[in-house]
Formats: structure tokens, sequence, C-alpha cells
């Protein structure tokens, strides 16, 4: 429904909800559920149009981990996919980097780590749980203060 939340914001730690919350906010991602594919996490560039050209650098994106959640202590810096949706299934944990300018005033994205927890298809809805670092320039995805 339109006034439920279906986007999210790495640097607010929040959900938005779409035409509401946003534009004031680039959201990073967007939560879909595609007739073909079921569930899927859309990063931003996928919904709005992107220059012919433009560097996948500055844009958010996913990238599947190997390791469960409560494992990841740092995140990836490369191999994001950006330019297409991810198809997610519970127990599935991702490397999620934000977009720019939602980064840090470095010019550098914020990073975090997400678990798919459960889908509740009558509400449309997916349950996650997500850890983000958005201190500028560290990568640590542990809770507390980062260390690196």
């Amino acid at each position: 429904p339109l006034d439920k939340a279906s986007g999210y914001v790495i640097p607010n730690r929040r959900p938005v909800r779409i035409g509401l919350d946003v534009p004031q906010y680039n959201l990073d991602f967007l939560y879909r559920i595609d007739g073909t594919n079921g569930p899927e996490f859309a990063p931003y560039s996928v919904v709005t149009p992107v220059a012919a050209g433009t560097s996948n650098a500055g844009r958010a994106g996913f990238l599947a981990a190997s390791s469960a959640f409560d494992a990841i202590t740092e995140a990836e810096q490369t191999g994001f996919v950006v330019d297409k949706p991810v198809k997610l299934a519970v127990g599935q944990v991702w490397f999620v980097r934000s977009g720019l300018p939602n980064g840090c005033y470095l010019g550098i994205p914020y990073y975090a780590k997400l678990e798919v927890l459960s889908f509740d298809p009558g509400q449309r809805s997916v349950k996650f749980r997500i850890l983000a670092d958005v201190n500028c320039g560290y990568r640590g995805l542990e809770p507390g203060l980062p260390t690196r």
C-alpha cells in the first residue's frame, strides 16, 4: 500500500514511503514483488534513470554474502549489483552499499549487512534485520563503535 514504507535509506537507518518521505532523501533500495521472480530488493538506480556511460561507483547495490549475518565483521567494497534487482529468499544475507550522495561527505558510501527474515504475502511485506555503519570511512559491521 502507498501508505507503507517500501524503500530504505541506509544513512538514516530507516524505511521510507515512496512519494511521501522521498524525494527529500535519495532512497538506497526498495522492496518490490515481481510477477515472475517474486520478492526482490531493487537498488535505487534500477528504478530511476541513469545516464548512459555512468559509472557504477557511487551507486547503491547488493552483494550476496557467503557468511552468516552474525559472522560478518567487515563490509566488502567491490562486486556490488547496482543495475538489476536481487531475488530474495528467507535466510539470505547481503552486503549493502549506500548510493551517493547518501554516503559521507568524503564521497564514500556507507556499508551495511542485511538478513531476510520472512515475507508476509498478505501484507506484501518483507521483514529483515540490518546493521549499517554510518561512520564516514569505516567498514566495520559489528555493534558498537567501529575500529576499522
